[in-house]
């Protein structure tokens, strides 16, 4: 197999090089048909990065942009991507060289911030930076993507502590050095945000957050710092916790007389339930991790069980994970509901899903509703490419989500049938599923469990943020169309202090 990698990185790169679309359609059916029976995880995840490569050259021939929503062959690059990182994060190639992994993580990267997912992509290219902090195409990927991400931000605090990250990152990726082709839009980059402030001697003053006054509040604090699950967006730059609460809200809106039915608008009531089940859920993941080596708990005690002789898990915080996990894939379809209800897609309330929002023709339709075709709305498009995520395609077309099946799975067995929790040292839950395919229960190891919780928890960040975005995004353009029509009066929110919350 070796000898065939190597025949398929030279023919590859030539055909890249003359950007020969046939030539490069042709080894993509090549790499199909190679068995992989006898393929070594790290040979997986070379074929897997030869196919993204491809995928990203045929996209780039056929000269689509960002503005397009539905990119098949953005999709197909991102799945295969996340394939190569799958196989690559295995223990057994941590002898590999890691200039192979990084390229892998700094591409999807890129392939993400492309589609609007740009919180998801800071953090991957912070990852790569963490073990090659002068990885130059990572810092420069990072660098573009912070200036964009600056324009959303709701205070000044916010966009002058995004915009400093992002001095710094494009003046080290100056210094590290990007590839050529990048080079002349770095450069422009950095003599645009020198002129904007003197970012060398510029003091940009931390907000100040109480970090509680117990040592298991300051302990969650810097939980949720460390993992970036506040909903802030400052906790993709700065990991102070004193700095960081959960400060992301709707930005301003502005609607026409009479159309705010209740005493409140209703994406603002909406919205405040969101980030107050995130919270929530999010807690419930920390207390069930922080038990986790922690004596039975008092509400175990007493309870007849029968040993099904399998190292099963009946625990509190199992159960707790279990409910975090239901309470945050929850949030997306919530999600549908302002969405619908702010873009005035007119779907009927009983048929909005996070998956169907978008189409006017319902899941199954390709096309986008009206008030999302041609909208160059990226934050909004972030959040349709991460619907795309749960979608299952056909068998045999492969989701863009290598684990959505996973996903799905454990939430069907949560909420409806049984989901098997075992311990994963004692027993291969991995190979019971394989093994038997039980229809009514589905065998996870504690660890799956809590990484699946884990990415899940961080998805819903990042759409409640991509969300935020979107709406500022959006009404740069809608305040101006109303103000055309008339004056515009302002309508007062009060923020609901903590000590009167009810």
């Amino acid at each position: 197999m070796a000898t065939v990698l190597e025949d398929l990185a030279r023919g590859i790169d030539v055909a890249l090089e003359g950007q020969d679309a046939p030539a490069l359609r042709g080894y993509l059916e090549s790499i199909a048909l190679l068995s992989r029976a006898d393929v070594s995880k790290v040979e997986r995840g070379s074929l897997a990065f030869f196919e993204a490569n491809i995928h990203a050259a045929l996209r780039i021939h056929a000269d689509s942009t960002s503005a397009d929503w539905l990119e098949p062959l953005l999709e197909a690059e991102i799945r295969a991507l996340r394939v190569a990182r799958l196989a690559l994060a295995d223990e057994s190639t941590r002898t590999l060289r890691n200039d192979l992994k990084l390229r892998v993580i700094t591409n999807l990267a890129n392939a993400l911030n492309r589609s609007g997912r740009f919180v998801e992509a800071i953090e991957l290219w912070d990852e790569v930076l963490a073990e090659h902090p002068r990885f130059g195409m990572a810092m420069g990927n990072k660098a573009l993507a912070l200036y964009g991400y600056a324009r959303y931000a709701g205070t000044g605090i916010e966009r002058a502590l995004l915009l400093r990250a992002n001095y710094r990152t494009v003046k080290a990726a100056m210094e590290a050095g990007v590839e050529s082709h990048a080079s002349a839009q770095i450069s422009d980059l950095a003599a645009h945000i020198s002129s904007v402030a003197d970012w060398e001697n510029a003091e940009v003053p931390l907000p100040v957050f109480d970090a509680g006054r117990s040592k298991r509040e300051r302990q969650y604090r810097r939980w949720c710092v460390r993992h970036r699950t506040v909903l802030s967006l400052i906790n993709d730059v700065e990991f102070s916790v004193e700095a960081l609460q959960d400060a992301v809200t709707l930005p301003s809106i502005t609607m026409a007389v009479g159309e705010a039915r209740d005493l409140m608008p209703r994406p603002y009531a909406i919205f405040n339930q969101l980030k107050q089940e995130y919270v929530s859920a999010r807690y419930l993941v920390f207390e069930a991790l922080c038990e986790r080596d922690d004596k039975l708990h008092f509400s175990d005690r007493g309870v007849v069980l029968f040993d099904a002789l399998d190292y099963r898990y009946y625990r509190t915080w199992i159960e707790k994970l279990k409910m975090a996990f239901l309470a945050l894939h929850a949030i997306f379809d919530k999600i549908a509901y302002l969405v619908n209800e702010y873009w005035k897609v007119g779907m009927e309330t009983r048929r909005v899903s996070f998956g169907s929002v978008w189409h006017s023709g319902g899941r199954g339709s390709q096309e986008l509703s009206t008030p999302f075709a041609g909208s160059d709305n990226w934050p909004l498009r972030g959040l349709y490419c991460l619907s795309r995520d749960f979608h299952l395609k056909p068998v045999g077309e492969g989701a863009v989500d290598p684990e959505a099946k996973v996903l799905n799975e454990i939430r069907n067995h949560i909420a409806h049938k049984y989901l098997r929790v075992h311990d994963h040292v004692l027993y291969d839950a991995k190979g019971d599923r394989e093994r038997n395919g039980d229809e009514l229960g589905y065998a996870i190891s504690d660890q799956e469990l809590e990484h699946q919780v884990m990415k899940l928890l961080k998805l819903a960040r990042s759409a409640l943020i991509g969300l935020n975005c979107a709406v500022a995004h959006e009404e740069v353009a809608r305040g101006r169309s109303l103000e055309e029509k008339g004056p515009v009066a302002p309508m007062e929110l009060f923020v609901v202090k903590d000590r009167h919350r009810l």
